[in-house]
C-alpha cells in the first residue's frame, strides 16, 4: 500500500476513536427518561450517567495526552478501543444503577485514551497544508456522530429498549481493536520519563469538582452558599496542581507550551467558541417542539444542515490559510446566531435550514483552523501532551457551554413566567436571550483569535530583528 494511502487508512482508524465518544455521549442523552423509567429514579440522579462518563473522560485528557508521548502510542490507542467496548457492554448488562454508573466510568476511561491521542496521531502523520485538510476531516466526524446519534438512538430505543444504544459501541470498538493494532504507527517513544501521579490526582480532582459545580448550580442557584462551597475545592486543587507542575521535573502540563499566542489564545478561542455555538445546538430543539410545535423526527431533520454542511465545507477548504479561516469562521458563526435571533412563531423551515447552513459552515471555518494553529505552535516531542490539552480545553468548553446555555434559558424562562409572560412566548423570549449570550461569547472567542495573531506577528517580527 502506498504511503499516501496508508496514512488516510490510519486516519479512518483514529477517527472512528473520535466517532464512538461522541455517538456514546450523544445516544445517552436521548436515553435518560428511559433510563429514569426502568430504575425508578429522577432524571436529576440519572443525569450522572452522562456527567460521569463526562467526568473521567474530560479529567484524565492531560494524563493520556503525555501518556501518549511516553510509550507505544499503537498499544495504547488499542488498549483505548478495548476499555471502551467493554464499558459499552458492561453497561448494555447493567443490572441496576450503580453497575451502570460503574460501566460509564469504564467508558469515561477508555475515551479519554481514544480522544486525547487522536489529534497527536493525525498531526504526526499529516504535514503542511495536508494537516489542516486532515483535522478538518476528523472533525467532521466527529459531527457526523453528533448528527446521527439521536436518530440511531430513537430507532433502538423504540425497537429494543434503552440498552440497544450501547451496542454500535460495543461492535465497532472490538472491531477497532484489530485495526488499531495493525496501522497505529507505534510513534516516537520517549524513555525513563515517570509518570505525574500526583498532578494527575490534583487535575483529576479539579475538573471533577469544577464539573460538578457547573451541573448542580443551575438547581442550587449562582449565588447560594452551596455554590460558593462547591467553588473551594476546585480553586484548591488546581492552585496546588499549577504548584506542583512547576516544581515537578516531570510534569504533566508544561507551561512552557503556553508561552506561545498561538497555543495559550488559541486554547481559550477553542473553549470559548463552544460557550458561543451552545446555545442554539443545546436549546434549539425546544424552540421547534414548544414554539414551532414540530416532531422529534422533524427537528432532527432540521439540525442535520449543520452537520452537513460542516462535513462539506471541513472538506472542501482544509488547505486555506487558519488565521483568516477562524476569523472568517467565528464571524459567520455569530452572524447565524444573531440570524436565529430572528425566528419566530412564523418562520418557515427553510429559513431555518439555512440559519443551520450559516452555522453549520462557519463552525467547519473555526474548528480545524484553531486546531491546526495549535498544535502547529507545538514542538514535535509534546504532540501527544498539546493534543491532550487541546482535548481538556474542548471538552471543558463542552461542559460547561452546555449547563451555561441551559442555566441562561431556564433562569430568564421562570422570570417571564414569574411576569405572568404565556408559556410559550417565554419559551421563544428566552432562546433568544440565550442566543444573544451567545453572540457575546462569539465576540470573546474572535478577540481571542485576534490577539492570538497579533502577538505571533510580533513575535516574528522580533525574532526576525534578533
Amino acid at each position: 500500500m502506498r504511503s499516501g494511502s496508508i496514512k488516510w487508512v490510519i486516519f479512518w482508524v483514529t477517527s472512528l476513536g473520535n466517532f464512538i465518544g461522541m455517538l456514546d455521549f450523544s445516544s445517552v442523552n436521548i436515553a435518560l427518561y428511559n433510563i429514569s423509567q426502568t430504575f425508578d429514579l429522577p432524571v436529576s440522579t440519572v443525569q450522572w450517567v452522562m456527567l460521569s462518563y463526562q467526568i473521567v473522560l474530560t479529567s484524565l485528557l492531560t494524563f493520556f495526552g503525555r501518556l501518549g508521548d511516553m510509550v507505544n502510542c499503537r498499544k495504547l490507542y488499542t488498549c483505548g478501543f478495548l476499555i471502551f467496548g467493554t464499558g459499552a457492554c458492561l453497561s448494555y448488562f447493567s443490572i441496576n444503577f450503580f453497575m451502570l454508573l460503574f460501566a460509564r466510568t469504564v467508558q469515561g476511561l477508555g475515551g479519554s485514551i481514544l480522544i486525547s491521542n487522536s489529534f497527536s496521531i493525525v498531526s504526526s502523520i499529516f504535514k503542511g497544508r495536508q494537516r489542516g485538510k486532515a483535522l478538518g476531516f476528523i472533525g467532521a466526524v466527529t459531527h457526523l456522530a453528533g448528527m446521527t446519534a439521536p436518530s440511531i438512538s430513537g430507532f433502538l430505543i423504540e425497537a429494543f429498549s434503552w440498552r440497544a444504544i450501547f451496542l454500535p459501541s460495543c461492535l465497532i470498538s472490538f472491531t477497532a481493536v484489530f485495526l488499531a493494532a495493525r496501522v497505529i504507527p507505534a510513534g516516537h517513544v520517549l524513555k525513563k520519563m515517570p509518570i505525574d501521579v500526583t498532578g494527575t490526582l490534583l487535575l483529576m480532582a479539579g475538573v471533577a469538582s469544577l464539573l460538578f459545580m457547573i451541573a448542580e448550580t443551575p438547581s442550587w442557584g449562582i449565588l447560594s452558599v452551596q455554590s460558593a462551597i462547591s467553588l473551594l475545592p476546585v480553586v484548591f486543587c488546581l492552585f496546588f496542581f499549577v504548584r506542583h507542575e512547576n516544581k515537578t521535573k516531570a510534569p504533566l502540563v508544561s507551561f512552557d507550551l503556553f508561552v506561545s499566542p498561538a497555543f495559550l489564545f488559541g486554547n481559550l478561542a477553542l473553549m470559548v467558541s463552544y460557550l458561543a455555538m451552545y446555545p442554539n445546538t443545546i436549546l434549539f430543539p425546544f424552540y421547534s417542539q414548544g414554539v414551532l410545535e414540530n416532531s422529534a423526527s422533524l427537528t432532527g431533520l432540521l439540525i442535520l444542515p449543520f452537520s452537513l454542511f460542516y462535513l462539506i465545507t471541513a472538506v472542501t477548504t482544509g488547505t486555506l490559510n487558519p488565521q483568516k479561516r477562524m476569523i472568517f469562521g467565528m464571524l459567520l458563526l455569530g452572524t447565524g446566531l444573531l440570524l436565529f435571533t430572528t425566528a419566530d412563531q412564523t418562520t418557515p423551515l427553510a429559513a431555518l435550514v439555512v440559519m443551520q447552513i450559516v452555522m453549520g459552515v462557519g463552525n467547519a471555518f473555526f474548528q480545524p483552523s484553531v486546531n491546526t494553529a495549535i498544535l502547529n505552535a507545538t514542538p514535535k516531542d509534546s504532540t501527544g501532551m498539546a493534543s491532550g490539552i487541546l482535548s481538556l480545553f474542548r471538552n471543558t468548553g463542552i461542559a460547561v457551554g452546555s449547563v451555561i446555555s441551559v442555566g441562561i434559558f431556564e433562569t430568564y424562562k421562570n422570570y417571564l413566567t414569574d411576569q405572568g409572560t404565556a408559556a410559550k412566548e417565554a419559551l421563544l423570549s428566552s432562546y433568544h436571550f440565550a442566543l444573544y449570550c451567545g453572540v457575546g461569547f462569539a465576540l470573546l472567542c474572535l478577540i481571542f483569535i485576534i490577539k492570538s495573531i497579533s502577538l505571533q506577528k510580533k513575535n516574528t517580527r522580533e525574532e526576525k530583528k534578533a
